[in-house]
């Protein structure tokens, strides 16, 4: 999701679990094999479609967007010649693709495929999750919203090599949208494969560094084999990343501190034992990635405020973050990661809280009852079964408890990829999710409890928190008006929980010394292809 995920997501996207990996490096550069594991499997490598952790993570790997970013997250071309400098009050932009570029099937990357990925992914048809990310392009709404035609949004090709973009208004992020969200689609193999096309080794074509082979949207091993046709091939270390989807940190560690593997992302207990024996092979970064508890608007029990205020009292955020998660995460403070936007030299989350206030969580809880007309009150969270959102689950099922007496929370542990669909098709109650942004502004996140969000899992809709969202985007440039207004809405959301934020993600990895250029960067994903 970011989504994201996401998060339902959950993790951002519609955000969930974390990644763990290993090298091995044993053979000489040419042939060497990097073998990772990772808690999350691939839902899709359709771009259009990819809106949780897995996907949005494979399809650094494997695709490429117009920009895109180096090993340490800064904005650089990728497909396109050079960044440009966008013209007509920065709206527009003309955009050439550097030339002789092809797909991993040898036939050639054109502009076409950068425009008819972006038309697909907004079209209502679609029905994409993602495809808000272009709501800032010319003839978005008309044609998102009112089922216009595709003909008004504002891309073209005017050319093979070049493709033109007209925005609604400047975005200051929109480098962000072109290196992490626009990526191209092969509208040969969309017509040929329809529905199928990226679900499969076999139905996915790449303009990235990687192919990916022996996949498909239930497998627990692939493999990522360098893409001959990339761009820059031959600056791209292995040849084959080998992955297998592994749910348990700890036993990642152990096969880290056994060196079957180089590298491995850990958590909770883990973190503190390693620290003991490996304390210089620990590598722990913040991660733009938040989580929260989504409710379902359309639930009479999920959709009280009262009861979710009572809930989110209920929670002692600094002691889930220490305690439960104990990788490094932190409480907190809003819907919007701390780091990300600063104001007159403060965070955007200087001034927010989400306070644990047992004796005020009752009074709201009382309140809840007498509109609900019921003493004793069931509620069934779902959680994603990785090791994280185990701990999650389980404390936040004590937490609430031990606070609420009449109230019963009912754990739910499923895959991922289940949790996700229970999401999109609105058939839950309650779900902790995590999101994660492609971009470095706080509108993403945002989005998640804006009633016309394509993200918004909870059909939630609040008059107060829709009208300064809808402000926000009038204040097109990166300024202090801008985020004080996102930091006005993450404060109504605070209150009114349209989502219940939980905790800030942190990337935390053990890392061997001979692994070499593999980077975990606030916004997005580490990038394989930069590896070493």
């Amino acid at each position: 999701m970011g989504k994201k995920t996401i998060i339902g997501a959950v993790v951002a996207v519609l955000v969930i679990g974390g990644i763990v990996m290993a090298v091995q490096n044993r053979q000489s550069p040419d042939k060497a094999i990097l073998r990772i594991a990772t808690q999350n499997n691939i839902s899709t490598l359709d771009p259009n479609y990819a809106d949780d952790i897995g996907a949005n993570w494979a399809e650094v790997q494997t695709l490429e967007g117009l920009y895109t970013t180096d090993e340490n997250g800064k904005i650089i071309a990728g497909a396109a010649k050079e960044i440009v400098k966008p013209t007509q009050n920065d709206t527009t932009y003309t955009i050439h693709l550097k030339n002789g570029q092809k797909w991993s099937d040898g036939s050639d990357l054109t502009a076409q495929d950068f425009v008819a990925s972006v038309k697909r992914q907004v079209d209502p048809k679609t029905k994409s999750t993602r495809a808000n990310h272009f709501k800032d392009i010319a003839g978005y709404d008309e044609v998102y919203n009112h089922k216009g035609s595709l003909d008004k949004l504002g891309i073209e090709a005017v050319d093979k090599q070049t493709v033109k973009i007209k925005l609604s208004h400047p975005v200051p992020y929109f480098n962000f949208i072109l290196a992490n969200q626009l990526y191209p689609i092969n509208p040969d193999k969309v017509k040929e494969y329809g529905k199928k096309y990226g679900q499969t080794a076999a139905t996915t074509v790449s303009n990235g560094a990687y192919t990916i082979k022996k996949w498909n949207q239930s497998s627990t091993t692939w493999e990522f084999a360098k893409n001959k046709h990339y761009r820059d091939a031959k600056n791209v270390h292995y040849n084959t990343i080998k992955a297998t989807q592994i749910s348990d940190a700890t036993l990642a560690a152990k096969q880290f501190q056994t060196k079957n593997v180089n590298e491995a992302a850990i958590s909770g207990s883990v973190l503190s034992d390693i620290k003991k024996t490996n304390a210089d092979e620990i590598k722990q970064t913040a991660a733009g990635r938040v989580a929260f508890i989504v409710w379902n608007a359309k639930d009479k029990i999920a959709s009280n405020t009262n009861l979710k205020k009572a809930i989110s009292l209920s929670i002692n955020r600094q002691e889930l973050a220490k305690e439960a998660l104990g990788d490094g995460s932190t409480a907190a403070k809003s819907i919007v990661p701390s780091g990300e936007v600063e104001i007159a030299g403060k965070d955007l989350n200087d001034g927010l809280s989400l306070p644990y206030n047992q004796s005020e969580a009752r009074v709201y809880f009382k309140k809840a009852q007498a509109e609900l007309g019921q003493q004793k009150i069931e509620i069934t969270l779902n959680t994603a079964d990785t090791d994280s959102y185990k701990a999650v689950g389980t404390f936040l099922k004590q937490s609430i408890e031990s606070t609420l007496p009449n109230v019963v929370i009912n754990l739910h542990r499923l895959p991922l990829n289940a949790e996700i669909a229970a999401f999109n098709n609105h058939n839950f109650q309650a779900g902790t999710l995590s999101w994660s942004t492609d971009y470095d502004d706080p509108i993403d996140f945002l989005d998640i409890p804006y009633s016309k969000g394509a993200i918004n899992f909870t059909n939630w809709e609040n008059k107060a928190y829709d009208k300064v969202y809808e402000q926000i985007n009038r204040h097109n440039e990166a300024n202090d008006a801008r985020y004080k207004l996102q930091r006005e809405a993450a404060r109504i959301n605070n209150e009114e929980n349209g989502v219940t934020p939980l905790y800030q993600a942190s990337n935390v990895h053990l890392q061997s010394k001979t692994v070499k250029n593999l980077h975990y960067p606030l916004v997005g994903y580490q990038n394989y292809k930069y590896a070493k």
